[in-house]
């Protein structure tokens, strides 16, 4: 899985610098909070809208909400959700009936 997104993500940002490391440190901070405080099974997929790319991590925990730890000091983790924020131009989630998704938007 891992191998199969980073050949997408490559493909899909060969032209603007930096875009490909910023979107894997993403997709990689995404998947692993929902690896951690999701349930199984985690999926990610790389989706395009328009002029935009979309990293989307679903899991199956419909009560817990995904939401950035303004107060935990610095080097104890769980930067992830303050990492994405930073390096996507638009970040949010939403839920189906049976997943939680959250999802970070690049330019492409």
């Amino acid at each position: 899985m891992r191998a199969a997104l980073r050949e997408a993500i490559e493909t899909h940002t060969a032209e603007v610098d930096d875009l490909f490391d910023k979107m894997a440190v993403v997709a990689t901070e995404l998947a692993t909070n929902a690896l951690r405080h999701g349930l199984p099974p985690t999926e990610v997929r790389l989706l395009r809208e328009d002029d935009h790319l979309i990293i989307d991590v679903a899991d199956h925990d419909l009560g817990t909400l995904p939401e950035v730890d303004a107060d935990r000091p610095l080097g104890a983790g769980g930067l992830g959700l303050q990492l994405t924020k930073t390096f996507a131009i638009d970040v949010g989630w939403y839920r189906t009936e049976a997943t939680k998704h959250v999802w970070a938007s690049f330019p492409s």
